[in-house]
C-alpha cells in the first residue's frame, strides 16, 4: 500500500495533488487544530469520520495523465450539547467538568467522547465537536481528595459532597436520558442537577515486592466509567510508605502506582527512563478504607520462540517483532503494554514487563500469525495473565487465503454504502482483537476482500455501515451472537481464493 500523501489548502480552501500515478484513491479532510468544531469526513461520505466510524467514501479513479478538479468536500460542523449545572437548590456551580459517554453498537458500556467542557460562573457549559448520536451527559464536582504527607491525621466525621451526576439528576448511569445529537445542530437546556452522598477516606500503606516501603512516591486514583476512567486523583506517601485521600465519591477505581528508575547509559533524544515496579490494583469504594496494602511488582519475564510453519523462509524477514496488548481495556487503565521483543537471529526473544492478562501478537514481513502457545495451551486469541519463565512458542504461515465477493442490496444493485464483518465460527474467538475477526467497507462497485486468511470457519456479513460503528476492545459476545444468525457461513481451505456474494443484512 501507498504511502498516504497530504495538502494543505489555501485561503479559498483549494488544495492540489500533483503527480498521481493512475489508481484508485480516497481523500479524507480534516479540520486543523485551531477549527475544533469542524467535523472529519471523506469524499462522497454521507457520515463524518469518528473513532469507530467506517464510511471511507467514495474512491476517485484515475487513468495515467488524467486530471480531477470535482473533488469537492464540505466540513460538517460537529453537534454540541449545551446547558447548565445547579446544586439542589438551583443554583448555578462554577468550575464542574461535564463530558459525554456513548454507547456503541455491540457494547453496553459507555465509551467517553469529545473534549468535555468547564462549567463557567454562570454554571453554564458547552461541548462542541461531537459525532452524531446519542450521548449520556455527566457532571463531576472534582472534590479536594489531596491530603499532603505528613498532615495532621483526618478528623472522624463524615463528610458529604456532590456524586457524579448523569442528566438529568441521578448518581446512576443507568438510569440517565440519553440526549439526540445532531451534525450542525446545538441541543441546548441540557439541566444537571447535581446529587449529594457521602464522600470516604482512604489510607493504606504502598511497599515494592521486596516489602520495602516507597517514599515520596505519587500514585493515582483512577474511577472507572463506563469503559474508559476519569477522576484521575493523586495522591503521596511519606517516609512509611504512607498514603491518604479524603472526600473520595463512592463508585469502582483502580490504584495505580509506577516507579520510574533513574536512566543509566548513553543519553540521547529517544531514550527513555525504565519503568520501574508498578501496581494497578481494583478497588471498590463504599465504606471509608483503611490499611489498604498496595504492592508494585517487576512485572512477568516470559521467552519464547518463533516457528516458521513451511520452515524457514529464504530469504528471512529483515525484522521479527513480538508485541503484547492488553487483554481489557478496563483492567489496564493506567498501565503502558511492555516494549516489543525484537526476535534475535536464533529466532528468540524475551519479553519482560508483563502486568495483567494479554493477547500476543507477531509481525513480519509476508508471514502471517498460525497459533500462540503458552506451555503448550493455545492462547492466540484468549487474554492470558503469563507467569515468569513461562515458555512460549509463536507460529507463523505463509499459507493464507483470500475471501471476496460483491454485495448487493434488496434490488439486486451494488451495495456502496456498506460493511463486511468477518468473524470466527469458534466461539472463543469472539472479540474485537481477534487475529480471526475483520471488517472492510466495499468499494464503488459493491467489492469487498479480505486477504491474509487462516484457513478456518468463517461468518461474514454485510451491514449498513453504522452497524459496524464499533469499539473493537469493548464488543460483546451479544454482538456476535446476532451477527451469527443473520450471517453467512464460509468454509476456508488453506491457500486457497474464495468468492462468496453477499445480500445487505438488516437493512431498513
Amino acid at each position: 500500500m501507498a504511502r498516504p500523501r497530504q495538502a494543505t489548502t489555501d485561503t479559498q480552501g483549494v488544495f492540489e495533488f500533483t503527480a498521481l500515478p493512475a489508481g484508485s484513491y480516497r481523500l479524507v479532510a480534516q479540520a486543523s487544530q485551531s477549527s475544533p468544531q469542524y467535523l472529519g469526513i471523506a469524499y462522497g461520505a454521507k457520515a463524518p469520520l469518528g473513532p469507530y466510524q467506517s464510511d471511507t467514501g467514495q474512491p476517485i479513479q484515475l487513468s495515467d495523465g488524467q486530471t480531477f478538479g470535482k473533488a469537492i468536500i464540505s466540513l460538517p460542523r460537529g453537534a454540541v450539547i449545551a446547558g447548565r449545572v445547579t446544586d439542589e437548590n438551583g443554583d448555578p456551580l462554577a468550575r464542574v467538568q461535564v463530558y459525554t459517554l456513548m454507547y456503541l453498537p455491540g457494547s453496553s458500556r459507555g465509551q467517553r467522547f469529545g473534549s468535555g467542557a468547564q462549567t463557567d460562573d454562570l454554571g453554564q457549559y458547552r461541548i462542541f465537536g461531537l459525532q452524531p448520536g446519542e450521548y449520556v451527559v455527566a457532571a463531576e464536582a472534582r472534590n479536594d481528595t489531596y491530603v499532603q504527607p505528613n498532615a495532621v491525621p483526618l478528623r472522624e466525621e463524615d463528610a458529604i459532597g456532590y456524586m457524579t451526576t448523569y442528566y438529568p439528576g441521578t448518581a446512576d448511569e443507568g438510569a440517565a436520558v440519553r440526549v439526540r445529537a445532531r451534525a450542525s445542530t446545538e441541543s441546548s437546556g441540557i439541566e444537571i442537577r447535581l446529587v449529594e452522598g457521602r464522600l470516604f477516606r482512604l489510607s493504606g500503606f504502598v511497599t515494592d515486592s521486596q516489602g520495602r516501603p516507597l517514599v515520596r512516591t505519587s500514585g493515582q486514583l483512577m474511577r472507572t466509567v463506563g469503559a474508559g476512567s476519569t477522576f484521575g486523583a493523586g495522591f503521596s506517601t511519606d517516609e512509611q510508605g504512607q498514603f491518604r485521600m479524603k472526600n473520595v465519591p463512592p463508585g469502582n477505581y483502580r490504584i495505580v502506582v509506577r516507579q520510574m528508575r533513574p536512566f543509566v547509559g548513553p543519553v540521547g533524544p529517544n531514550m527513555q527512563p525504565e519503568m520501574g515496579e508498578m501496581a494497578n490494583m481494583p478497588l471498590v469504594v463504599s465504606a471509608d478504607l483503611d490499611n489498604l496494602a498496595i504492592v508494585t511488582s517487576p512485572g512477568v519475564t516470559i521467552t519464547g520462540n518463533v516457528v516458521f510453519e513451511q520452515g524457514t523462509p529464504s530469504p528471512m524477514p529483515r525484522e521479527i517483532r513480538v508485541m503484547a496488548t492488553v487483554g481489557s481495556q478496563e483492567d489496564m487503565m493506567g498501565v503502558p503494554s511492555p516494549q516489543p521483543a525484537v526476535v534475535t537471529p536464533d529466532l528468540t526473544f524475551t519479553m519482560k514487563g508483563l502486568m495483567g492478562s494479554y493477547l500476543l501478537r507477531a509481525s513480519a514481513a509476508n508471514q502471517y500469525v498460525k497459533s500462540i502457545t503458552a506451555n503448550g495451551e493455545d492462547v492466540t486469541d484468549t487474554p492470558h495473565e503469563f507467569k515468569t519463565n513461562e515458555r512460549v512458542t509463536v507460529t507463523l504461515t505463509s499459507r493464507v487465503s483470500m475471501l471476496e465477493g460483491t454485495v448487493t442490496d434488496a434490488g439486486g444493485e451494488p451495495a456502496a454504502n456498506t460493511g463486511i464483518i468477518l468473524f470466527s465460527e469458534d466461539k472463543a474467538s469472539w472479540r474485537g482483537n481477534s487475529t480471526r475477526m475483520r471488517r472492510t467497507t466495499v468499494d464503488a462497485t459493491g467489492h469487498y476482500r479480505f486477504p491474509g486468511l487462516i484457513a478456518g470457519r468463517y461468518y461474514v456479513a454485510a451491514v449498513p455501515r453504522d452497524r459496524l460503528n464499533i469499539s473493537m476492545m469493548n464488543i460483546e459476545t451479544a454482538y456476535f451472537e446476532q451477527l451469527a444468525k443473520e450471517a453467512t457461513l464460509v468454509v476456508v481451505g488453506e491457500d486457497e481464493q474464495r468468492r462468496v456474494d453477499l445480500k445487505v443484512i438488516g437493512e431498513e
